[in-house]
């Protein structure tokens, strides 16, 4: 009876101890190639920044001449920013395609429709309610909106959040932040 129950306790700590790892490997989801390429493009974003850090330093420590300094500076940034412009890609094309399922009903054209005016009983009398339609409203679109760097004055699209250009983060405007609340 002693072995049996130091068995079920040996074999209740065993089951304890790698839980952890069978959850691991049974619940982990299997990703997308374009998510395997976001980690790969946010590591090289990571390698080329810790880069530019580094080389700013050598170049404080009188290391670097200044022509070394710019070459160098230049690729570095350059790998920077096509590492962020993919991954805004990336996140750009996954918010259309969840936007375009979640929409996806129904066009307007098979909608039901209402009828142009309808009737509202109050009493005994028929009351005759017309609908109006509302006039477009004429607020910005944000792809039409210009926007430009604030650093070197460099056109930017309305969906970037970075300088082309520069690399500076790109600031909502006051008509661009009403937009999108």
């Amino acid at each position: 009876m002693f072995i049996l129950a130091a068995a079920l306790i040996v074999a209740g700590v065993a089951l304890f101890v790698a839980a952890p790892l069978g959850i691991g490997l049974i619940g982990a989801r299997a990703k997308s190639s374009g998510e395997i390429q976001v980690e790969r493009d946010e590591h090289d974003r990571a390698l080329a920044v810790q880069g530019l850090r580094e080389l700013e330093f050598d170049r404080e420590m009188g290391k670097l001449s200044d022509e070394d300094y710019e070459s160098m500076h230049k690729a570095l940034e350059d790998r920077a920013l096509t590492a962020m412009a993919a991954v805004e890609n990336f996140h750009l094309q996954t918010a259309k395609a969840a936007n375009r399922k979640k929409f996806s009903s129904a066009p307007l054209a098979q909608a039901p429709r209402r009828s142009g005016s309808s009737a509202r009983r109050t009493g005994g009398a028929a009351t005759p309610v017309a609908h109006a339609q509302q006039p477009p409203q004429s607020q910005p679109s944000p792809s039409h909106t210009n926007r430009f760097c604030s650093q070197c004055g460099a056109p930017a699209a309305a969906d970037s959040k970075f300088c082309a250009q520069c690399g500076l983060a790109i600031k909502p405007t006051a008509a661009t932040a009403a937009w999108t609340e």
